[in-house]
């Protein structure tokens, strides 16, 4: 991502769950993934999903000193799964 694309995406108040995946450097799916599980917190406008720049802040916040999930077995399975194919 280009430092133009971050400090356009910074300046914005409400951004997409694509925006909000590129400012949390991660994809859309993880975003909509957090939101289901409670994680974070989003609008539903219409058919789409809006993030508000001051709970995506939130978020980092309280993420910002842990460390990333382990894989859980699920994931182990599956990813053992893709490798036999």
């Amino acid at each position: 991502m280009t430092a133009e694309r971050v400090q356009y995406l910074s300046a914005l108040q409400y951004l997409d769950a694509q925006e909000a995946g590129e400012l949390l450097r991660t994809g859309r799916h993880e975003i909509y993934r957090l939101v289901k599980a409670g994680s974070l917190r989003a609008t539903k406008f219409g058919r789409k999903l809006v993030f508000s720049r001051t709970e995506l802040d939130r978020f980092m916040d309280q993420h910002e000193h842990h460390a990333p999930d382990p894989i859980t077995p699920d994931i182990r399975r599956h990813l053992a799964e893709r490798r036999a194919n």
